[in-house]
């Protein structure tokens, strides 16, 4: 099942914040970006796809398993229809993870590519290997399912 977690801040740590500058992600306000969706889901941006590092270095909360799935989709509620079956169990506590990747942000040569980051459980469809090419496609989220206990 969800668990939501411990944490003590929101604020990333400073390699991460130094990556997620560069990145061009805006610190000064925690609500731009972190955001705690509903029990057990979040969105750190300040993380960049390093929710992981988010949990260990501002959470009371240990990772069992780093590794139960990971992907790419529009929104949560698609992880929570494809992965029901693992996140209902009521033996385990999972947490997910989620990082903005939007199209704007991207350099035209190079950038985020799809095929790095896992299955894409979305509705949109990529037709090229960056998202700087989708056109049609304005934003999607990195995801990250943890067990924690």
């Amino acid at each position: 099942m969800l668990k939501d977690l411990n944490y003590y801040t929101v604020k990333p740590d400073i390699i991460c914040s130094m990556i997620a500058e560069i990145n061009g992600e805006d610190l000064s306000d925690s609500t731009k970006y972190f955001e705690h969706y509903e029990t057990g889901i979040y969105r750190h941006d300040g993380y960049k796809f390093n929710f992981d590092h988010f949990i260990k270095n501002n959470c009371e909360d240990k990772i069992i398993d780093e590794w139960v799935k990971y992907g790419v989709c529009d929104n949560y509620e698609q992880i929570l229809e494809k992965y029901k079956n693992i996140l209902n169990n009521p033996n385990k506590n999972f947490v997910i993870g989620l990082s903005t990747v939007e199209r704007d942000r991207q350099p035209s040569d190079g950038g985020w590519r799809w095929h790095k980051w896992g299955e894409y459980i979305g509705n949109q469809n990529p037709e090229h290997e960056y998202l700087y090419d989708d056109i049609h496609i304005d934003k999607v989220y990195c995801f990250h399912i943890y067990e924690i206990k």
